[in-house]
C-alpha cells in the first residue's frame, strides 16, 4: 500500500511539473494571462499534495500518528503560497503584486496556534521533574 501511495504522489508531482512547463510556455504566447495564474497555482498545489504522499512524515508526530495541527499549518501555508503564486504569475512588476496586509494575521494565527498546541501537549508536571515531549 505504501508503494502505491508513493507512486500516486510521484504522478501528482509529474502532473504539477508538466503544468508548470505548459504555463511557462503559454506565458510567452498570445494566450498569456488567459488563466490569470490558475494553472501554475494548481500545478503547485499538485506538487505539494504529491509530496505528502511521498513523504508522509511531513504530517506525522514523533509517535507516528498524523498531527492535526501539522495538517492545518500545511493547509494554511499551502493556501497562502497558492494565492501569492496566482497573483504574482501575471504581475508585470513588483508594484502590481499587491495583496491585503491582513494575510499576515492568518499566518500568525496558524503558527501561533501550533506553538500553543505544542505547549498544551507537554506532559511535564512539577512532581515528575521531567521535561515533557
Amino acid at each position: 500500500m505504501k508503494n502505491l501511495l508513493e507512486n500516486f504522489g510521484r504522478v501528482l508531482i509529474a502532473i504539477g511539473a508538466i503544468g508548470f512547463v505548459v504555463s511557462g510556455i503559454l506565458s510567452f504566447t498570445d494566450y498569456s494571462g488567459l488563466d490569470e495564474g490558475a494553472m501554475p497555482a494548481a500545478s503547485f498545489f499538485l506538487i505539494l499534495v504529491g509530496m505528502t504522499f511521498i513523504f508522509p512524515t511531513l504530517l506525522q508526530e514523533a509517535n507516528g500518528g498524523v498531527s492535526t495541527m501539522r495538517v492545518v499549518v500545511f493547509a494554511v501555508v499551502m493556501v497562502f503560497s497558492i494565492i501569492h503564486l496566482k497573483i504574482g504569475w501575471n504581475a508585470g512588476s513588483f508594484k502590481d503584486f499587491e495583496i491585503d496586509n491582513t494575510w499576515v494575521y492568518i499566518l500568525g494565527l496558524a503558527f501561533g496556534s501550533k506553538v500553543f498546541q505544542k505547549f498544551g501537549e507537554s506532559t511535564t508536571t512539577p512532581a515528575d521533574g521531567g521535561e515533557g515531549k
